[in-house]
């Protein structure tokens, strides 16, 4: 510390630079997210297709995906903002959708599917009112505009790569490998976040 640098200053710079690396660590997983879900979002339908269902069956499971983690968040909110360590549940969220990976590859019924799609919104729940959360805890003094709009670039552009991948591996290896690929990066992305130390996020 530079010997006209206040005790408060020396402070303020230490959570300056440790705010950064909160930003950069849930960019960096939000990006995972994003990229993971981005690879099947416009072949959903046709995932749906292939299970034997039809437009309506696959609108009718958006629907309750929709509707189960609008209502959700609005439950849980309340009850997140009492938990102090949020980063849990925003990993907790992250490790179930890992399982809803998984479980489209066994789906066989419509209930199944519903079913599913319900969890996925439970993850949501869980993901989103969390990130928000730590997101805005670790921004930087100042630089709200900046960083907000590095994590809505960055989502953007991810999710445009990950649509034009989702394309390429669906017709060269079908949709079981994707979502075993989608499934271990959630798992790991998840267990990253559990073994950060707690002042880190």
């Amino acid at each position: 510390m530079k010997p006209e640098e206040t005790g408060a200053e020396n402070i303020a710079k230490q959570m300056s630079k440790h705010g950064n690396r909160g930003i950069r660590i849930l960019l960096t997983t939000s990006g995972l997210g994003t990229l993971v879900l981005g690879v099947l979002a416009p072949y959903y339908v046709i995932y749906v297709q292939k299970l034997g269902g039809t437009l309506e069956i696959a609108g009718a499971s958006l629907a309750a995906f929709s509707i189960a983690s609008g209502v959700l968040i609005l439950s849980f909110s309340v009850w997140e903002s009492s938990i102090k360590d949020q980063r849990r549940l925003y990993a907790v969220g992250i490790l179930l959708r890992a399982i809803v990976f998984f479980m489209y590859i066994f789906i066989s019924s419509f209930y199944e599917l519903i079913l599913t799609q319900i969890l996925l919104g439970i993850s949501v729940a869980l993901i989103n009112p969390t990130f928000d959360s730590l997101f805005t805890k670790h921004l930087t003094k100042g630089k709200a505009v900046s960083e907000w709009g590095g994590w809505e670039g960055m989502a953007a552009i991810v999710a445009g790569i990950a649509a034009l991948s989702g394309g390429y591996i669906i017709q060269t290896v079908g949709f079981v490998p994707m979502f075993i690929f989608m499934a271990l990066i959630s798992v790991c992305t998840g267990l990253y976040l559990l073994m950060l130390p707690k002042d880190v996020l």
